[in-house]
């Protein structure tokens, strides 16, 4: 007795890898979950494929049958596809990991999925950092998705921009309406470039790559749409987006990745080798009174309170709050104005 979980592929019914085919043939009970993406096929399809019938799981579907589903691989094989791969999505490895502690077998059959399928961009998928998705307006502001652009933007890695959807209402966000978002929090410029991606797998996929500003007005026709923000670009991946995604080759000679940290070590940097340049001397001795130590003191008081304030989402803000701490410590104690030891 086992619980097969079977990927069907990024498209249609087609992607199914054979080894997936025999097991869905092979099944006592077969089932089909079909809402965490679009895809190209029909239950009928799929049933022809197995050979047998096919049950829908209802939306939602992993998560409240989930148990009926392992309670009736303790009795019998059941195969479950999946669209995608099938464990792309948390709720795919949590019946997984039920069905282990109930001492259910299992496999699992693994497929193409939008993870894989990106790379027909000619971007490496080494080079991929943490994945976000855009979700409908409806459902609020894009701040989780700025977030996540700056978080991979400090290693220079690409970011996957997946879109909302909604299946119950045959609805799927557009790169269009998704770049429009992004202008609204007027924290997005519109000559960032972008890499729009739309049906993957399928026979007449789309793949564009422009400044964001173009891309929100170019057709990128039917769904399932996406979108990457590349980081750092090797020569290859350049080449790759002028030749396979018609990027003009401005856009990517202008493209620049620049982490919050690298633009403060530039910004302070340059401040302070300003200083440096006008910096005057004052006659000595120069009578320093505690009453402006203790306030040197409350600055780095004050210094360290931004640290932890901004510790979670602006770590470059809070390393330079850091250093400015330390700074002026050493400060005190290089003047004899304060004693201890690091």
């Amino acid at each position: 007795m086992k619980l097969t979980l079977v990927s069907i592929g990024i498209n249609s019914h087609l992607d199914m890898s054979l080894r997936g085919v025999e097991a869905a043939r092979n099944a006592e009970q077969v089932y089909a979950e079909m809402y965490t993406m679009k895809m190209d096929t029909t239950l009928g399809e799929l049933e022809e494929l197995a050979g047998q019938q096919v049950i829908p799981l209802p939306r939602g579907g992993m998560e409240e049958q989930g148990e009926v589903l392992i309670n009736a691989a303790k009795e019998m094989d059941v195969a479950v596809l999946v669209g995608g791969d099938a464990l792309s999505a948390t709720t795919h490895i949590s019946l997984l990991l039920d069905a282990r502690k109930e001492g259910v077998e299992t496999e699992v059959i693994h497929g193409s999925s939008i993870f894989t399928s990106i790379t027909d961009t000619g971007l490496s998928i080494y080079k991929f950092g943490k994945t976000v998705t855009v979700p409908f307006p409806e459902k609020g502001p894009v701040d989780s998705v700025l977030r996540t652009l700056q978080e991979n933007r400090e290693y220079g890695n690409h970011t996957l921009m997946l879109l909302d959807l909604n299946m119950d209402e045959n609805r799927y966000l557009g790169i269009n309406e998704a770049i429009k978002q992004l202008f609204e929090t007027e924290k997005f410029s519109r000559d960032t470039l972008l890499i729009g991606v739309a049906r993957l797998g399928s026979m007449f996929p789309t793949i564009k790559a422009d400044t964001a500003e173009a891309l929100s007005q170019y057709d990128f026709g039917g769904s399932p749409h996406a979108l990457i923000a590349p980081g750092r670009l090797h020569f290859l991946e350049e080449d790759a987006l002028e030749t396979l995604a018609g990027c003009p080759r401005k856009v990517i000679d202008a493209h620049e990745v620049q982490s919050e940290i690298d633009r403060l070590i530039a910004k302070y940097t340059q401040g302070c080798r300003k200083v440096l340049e006008e910096i005057k001397n004052k006659e000595l001795p120069v009578t320093i009174t505690e009453g402006q130590v203790k306030e040197m003191i409350e600055h780095t008081e004050r210094y360290l309170d931004d640290a932890e304030y901004y510790k979670t989402d602006q770590k470059g803000v809070a390393l330079t709050s850091v250093a400015y701490a330390e700074g002026i410590l050493d400060a005190l104690n290089l003047l004899g104005l304060v004693e201890f030891e690091w």
